[in-house]
């Protein structure tokens, strides 16, 4: 209680100085703002970009997520070119076979990009040849909104079905119309739609599904698009059974690398050695983004830091300056029966509240900071916001402030408290 009751008189001291010298004031807390705004937004933003990432690495698929593409023969085996079979079918029996750890297979044919007609309606946009599979391993976040998807009959009887994207519905059918049952021409060739993909919207990166059938901005390739059985994309479009991509998902993603590993050796007997293949995973991609995400932090936190360090000093020479102004002051109170711990407890709650105070107004600005970046982010990129700010962050600044601001305090502090008061009073 004691400590209390001396504390409190020496902060009001602390803020009178404050509203006495405010140009002076503001002047030493400049580096505090500059440092806490900094930093704060810093947080703020690689966080929001970190998190956004991850939500973006997995609706393509996830960790669990191996990807498998043809790949040209390197150097040394390019004289076998010709043995060379590429990705197919086969390998998705091969894979079934031999990697336990792997859950689904997708393999993926692209006929590329065509134009659908209907009763003197078109519009263009990309064909692929998928299997039932291409929804659990490349795309989680998508499902049927009206109709179905493509099944395994479909693929084993090679029929004539295809399910549009609902970007692609407004620009074929009228508002009210349903395009499940209807048939639409590509190269003349009749395909039913049996089913209609749900809308996805994204904020950021982040991705949500609605059920509107509109998408437009930066999401409307993601609403795009139109999808056949992969074996009648093979016999009708492309002429042969090669695969554009494979597509396999995990069960269990610590057991990525094994998957991995496995499925590598799988391929390399069944193409007899030639490696006309090339695996990759979303971990890897992860993995970039972490050492960009380090590197930010280390150069934006050493901003951030040297802003802080500055201010300390900032306030440190302000406290110094303060002490020599008040000289006299020291020794009355010192003649009249303060100790010295009075005076350095009320030297050190001066440098405290203007900590305190600069630290409050940096976390406004680094409100301004985030909410500028966001606006100039949106208005770049119409995703919505990619940084929100958090309360934790915000009073981790605060507190790292008045840690900075008490440990340059101390000294001017303790010289305070240590000054005789025979010799002050003497001071003119």
């Amino acid at each position: 209680m004691k400590l209390l009751d001396r504390l409190r008189p020496a902060v009001v001291n602390g803020l009178r100085e404050l509203q006495a010298n405010k140009v002076r004031s503001l002047l030493s807390m400049s580096g505090i703002i500059l440092g806490v705004a900094s930093l704060v937004a810093m947080v703020t933003v690689v966080q929001g970009m970190v998190g956004n990432f991850r939500q973006f690495v997995d609706a393509m698929g996830g960790i669990e997520k191996i990807t498998v593409t043809r790949e040209q023969l390197p150097k040394e085996q390019e004289h076998l070119s010709e043995l060379s079979e590429g990705v197919t079918m086969r390998d998705v029996d091969r894979i079934r076979r031999t990697v336990p750890l792997v859950e689904n297979i997708s393999p993926e044919a692209r006929v590329g990009y065509e134009r659908l007609v209907i009763d003197g309606r078109e519009t263009s946009t990309y064909v692929t040849g998928v299997t039932a599979d291409y929804l659990p391993v490349a795309k989680r976040w998508v499902e049927p909104d009206q109709g179905r998807f493509v099944s395994d009959l479909d693929v084993l009887n090679m029929n004539d079905v295809i399910v549009l994207g609902s970007a692609v519905v407004p620009e074929l059918f009228a508002p009210n119309e349903s395009p499940v049952g209807k048939v639409v021409k590509i190269r003349g060739r009749r395909f039913t739609v049996i089913g209609v993909l749900n809308n996805i919207e994204g904020s950021g990166m982040q991705i949500r599904s609605a059920n509107s059938r509109s998408s437009g901005g930066a999401w409307r390739w993601r609403n795009s698009g139109a999808f056949v059985p992969v074996s009648t994309a093979q016999a009708k479009f492309i002429g042969n059974d090669r695969l554009s991509s494979l597509g396999l998902r995990i069960g269990d993603a610590d057991r990525l690398h094994d998957a991995v590993e496995q499925t590598e050796r799988t391929l390399l007997v069944g193409h007899k050695g030639l490696r006309d293949f090339a695996i990759t995973t979303n971990e890897q991609t992860l993995e970039d983004f972490r050492k960009t995400e380090a590197a930010f932090k280390l150069s934006l936190g050493g901003v951030a830091g040297i802003s802080l360090f500055v201010g300390g000093i900032g306030i440190m020479n302000v406290m110094l300056a303060s002490i020599n102004e008040r000289i006299r002051e020291i020794g009355v109170r010192k003649a009249v029966g303060a100790r010295g711990s009075d005076l350095f407890l009320q030297f050190l709650a001066e440098a405290a509240v203007i900590s305190v105070v600069g630290g409050l107004i940096g976390l406004g600005v680094s409100m301004g900071i985030v909410a500028l970046m966001n606006y100039i982010l949106t208005q770049a990129l119409p995703t919505g916001a990619v940084a929100t700010l958090d309360w934790l962050i915000m009073s981790q600044g605060l507190a790292f402030s008045v840690v900075v601001g008490l440990i340059a305090g101390v000294y001017p502090a303790l010289r305070a408290a240590k000054l005789d008061p025979i010799e002050a009073l003497r001071h003119e």
